[in-house]
């Protein structure tokens, strides 16, 4: 297959390095397109105004001043590339993007990016559990890089290019195995708790950012708890806006 590999975390993440690495392994055409730097949470930003430059890093390798959705869209709708792709895979992201995390992510933005441009998406992420630097530092991307290799053709099934189009996300917990692989209907909602503190600093007024927890709503068969048991948990995610249902009888004025 023809692959194009992205991410948010850079072109020099180790989660990304080790996915692609494992794919060649399969005898996959991979291609990278990622951020030139670290670029997490910007959510789907694409840059409209001004102009994205491109450095080749490697074979087949090319860091982009952009976003993660920038990447996307240089390897989808430019001329880089003079053949299509089979699949967009964005990851591994150090960091679990699940349920609440998927609005502000990167790197699921990527694999939305991707099927809106009528290419399967695949979004996979490894969850710290516990953010400390000693965790980050030892994170366990080759047990999910394996998984992903070993399943791709079934999770591009569950990608959906047609209306409505859907993305697949896919987390993991930083572990060396896996007890098994659940399908995730129920996504996560997060408490993360985050504050702004403002500081006056030499008469400028600063917003700082305070993380909280993220701590996820108890519910045992959301993607949040089957990660933590020591599952995959993979679901299919919705790429645009699907509009709830009306309130019967709501007046409007005019």
């Amino acid at each position: 297959m023809n692959i194009l590999l992205t991410n948010d975390d850079g072109i020099q993440a180790k989660g990304l390095n080790i996915l692609a690495e494992r794919l060649e392994k399969d005898g996959h055409n991979v291609y990278v397109v990622a951020p030139d730097s670290n670029r997490s949470a910007v959510s789907h930003h694409i840059t409209m105004w001004n102009t994205n430059t491109l450095k080749k890093t490697g074979d087949n390798r090319w860091a982009c001043s952009g976003y993660p959705s920038d990447c996307v869209c240089v390897g989808l709708e430019s001329d880089l590339f003079d053949f299509k792709f089979d699949v967009v895979i964005s990851g591994i992201n150090q960091g679990a993007n699940m349920g609440t995390d998927i609005v502000y992510s990167g790197t699921c933005g990527a694999a939305r990016q991707a099927v809106l441009n009528g290419v399967p998406g695949i979004a996979l992420s490894v969850d710290p559990l516990i953010w400390s630097d000693e965790n980050l530092k030892n994170m366990k991307y080759e047990a999910l890089a394996d998984f992903a290799a070993k399943n791709l053709e079934e999770l591009i099934k569950l990608a959906n290019t047609d209306v409505p189009r859907i993305f697949v996300n896919v987390n993991g917990a930083s572990r060396d195995s896996y007890l098994g692989v659940k399908y995730c209907k129920s996504l996560c909602i997060r408490d993360y708790g985050d504050k702004l503190k403002i500081v006056d600093n030499n008469g400028i007024t600063e917003a700082h950012f305070v993380p909280g927890g993220a701590i996820p709503r108890e519910d045992k068969t959301c993607d949040a708890y089957v990660v933590k048991d020591g599952y995959i948990a993979v679901s299919r995610v919705y790429a645009e806006p699907l509009a709830a249902e009306i309130v019967d009888g709501m007046p409007f004025k005019l």
